[in-house]
């Protein structure tokens, strides 16, 4: 995947979440997603790390993931995994606003 001197590759993503929804039910979300990010760590190889984080200011976005990836192929693999696109299908019925960025480090 990878080896001393090559680059690695940050993935992040933030959402917002439940437009109109509370933050009990924002909270729900997140800890439903830390799970769910929990189990892809198990069954995708690529992935390095991946940190799952809530925002503690009320402005902004309301959740996000923090990966690491060996490569750009792997992050391809990885978005392109059917369980990735369980958790993407999750994400996309709560979600109102992404955004992302990704590079090499």
């Amino acid at each position: 995947m990878f080896g001393e001197g090559e680059e690695m590759l940050k993935h992040i993503v933030l959402w917002k979440i439940h437009k109109d929804g509370t933050k009990e039910q924002k909270l729900e979300s997140y800890r439903a997603f830390k799970e769910k990010t929990r189990y892809l760590q198990k069954v995708i190889p690529e992935i390095v790390k991946a940190e799952v984080a809530y925002n503690l200011n009320e402005d902004g976005f309301d959740i996000c993931i923090d990966s690491v990836f060996g490569s750009r192929e792997d992050l391809e693999r990885y978005i392109m995994h059917p369980e990735h696109l369980k958790v993407r299908a999750f994400l996309d019925e709560i979600q109102y606003e992404k955004t992302s960025f990704d590079y090499e480090y």
